[in-house]
């Protein structure tokens, strides 16, 4: 990189505040958060190294353009329509859901799925009845991320939540009580559901599949599940891949408040509120990566652009004045921002002469980039003439002349 680039990279950073708009603080955190809800979406889906792959790209583009490696910067170039059909090929079944399943607003805002509180208590109801009839049994509660892809041998009930349903499920003598029972909603969805065993080595040895079944799907999504024990005769309630033990039926009822329905006005603002500052480093990462492709791509980006600046005198010494025609503007190449260039009005930029030291006569007059007024994240690269001459004469003998 030659040595006017860098003074160009370091005149736009010194410039950033100049070229930051309240708009581009919007834009920023509106794509942060794409990206944030994207990264959510994606986290599940096998294919989300790829994309890592991917989207590290660019990165290597711009670095490979800034340091001038233009076989680099060329193969980088021609590889994004091959990258485009990559993707379609990798993500067809990932497409194919978002087509077909995904909206926009459960993609912008998350789909929870809550049940009523009546439903809570029944399958609470249930749950310690399993307990002390000597019945185990897993229940996961479907929110945000969709689990067909990470549950297995799943049979479809789609039916109502009952307490006598909910154990005669489990029951050793049911061909479905080999598995999980998800709900979504106010239903049961599904039954005899496979779940993803946590990896974990921080749990219990003595925990068997059951108990890393309820851990695993709790780690794999945002779900919620109860972990029913007949041989230890207690009842344990995972999410995030944390594990509590529930000794009351109360307890059970408050680790499950985030998925039951409220009126409580209060409550839905402060769900909200934790929504916000939930997974608050992943957010701020974003907003930093988001920020870096905003200067890369907008505050560093420079272009140059001819510009005709008028030329303007002042300080002319008593008693004289300007004869004839004098020079009016002067061709200059300016380099800058392309945000700031494209925005450049007529007379925005103007030649200073200062005639303070001038002489009744002809004057020839240098010009240097002091003369020429530009603003910040803009610099002059060339200009010309870089001399004028300037005829000054008596007020008196312009009279005359006249």
């Amino acid at each position: 990189m030659a040595l006017g680039d860098y003074e160009f990279l370091s005149s736009s950073l010194k410039n950033f505040l100049h070229l930051f708009r309240w708009q581009d603080g919007l834009d920023i955190l509106i794509q942060s958060y794409i990206f944030y809800r994207l990264y959510l979406w994606l986290r599940k889906k096998k294919a989300l190294r790829m994309v890592i792959a991917i989207l590290a790209l660019p990165i290597f583009y711009f670095i490979g353009k800034w340091i001038d490696l233009p076989l680099s910067v060329w193969i980088l170039q021609n590889m994004w329509p091959m990258i485009i059909i990559i993707l379609v090929v990798i993500f067809q079944d990932e497409i194919r859901e978002v087509l077909g399943n995904l909206s926009l607003p459960s993609f912008f805002f998350g789909r929870t799925h809550t049940l009523s509180s009546k439903t809570i208590d029944r399958v609470i109801d249930a749950t310690f009845q399993m307990i002390n009839k000597k019945i185990g049994g897993l229940i996961v509660f479907q929110k945000g991320d969709n689990l067909d892809e990470i549950i297995n041998q799943k049979k479809l009930l789609d039916a109502e939540i009952d307490e006598e349903l909910l154990i005669s499920i489990f029951n050793q003598q049911s061909p479905l009580h080999d598995g999980a029972v998800i709900i979504k909603g106010d239903r049961i969805r599904y039954a005899a559901a496979l779940l993803p065993l946590s990896k974990s080595t921080q749990l219990p040895k003595e925990w068997g599949t059951r108990h890393r079944a309820g851990v695993g799907i709790t780690e794999a999504s945002d779900g919620k599940c109860i972990i029913i024990s007949e041989e230890r005769g207690e009842v344990l309630l995972a999410s995030g891949g944390k594990v509590k033990r529930i000794e009351k039926k109360e307890e059970l009822k408050e680790g499950l408040s985030d998925i039951s329905q409220t009126e409580d006005n209060k409550n839905k603002d402060w769900v909200w509120g934790k929504k916000i500052f939930r997974d608050i480093p992943r957010k701020i990462l974003f907003l930093i990566l988001v920020c870096v492709i905003w200067i890369f791509l907008i505050a560093v980006p420079q272009s140059e652009i001819n510009y005709t600046a008028p030329i303007e005198y002042y300080s002319i010494p008593q008693n004289l004045e300007i004869a004839g025609d004098p020079p009016k503007e002067v061709n200059v190449i300016l380099k800058g921002s392309q945000r700031i260039l494209s925005t450049l009005k007529p007379n925005q930029i103007r030649i200073m002469v200062n005639l303070s030291s001038a002489r009744r006569g002809v004057n020839q007059i240098s010009l240097t980039e002091a003369n020429i007024n530009t603003f910040p994240g803009i610099i002059v690269k060339s200009f010309y003439p870089h001399a004028i001459k300037i005829n000054l004469l008596d007020i008196s003998d312009l009279k005359k002349k006249m």
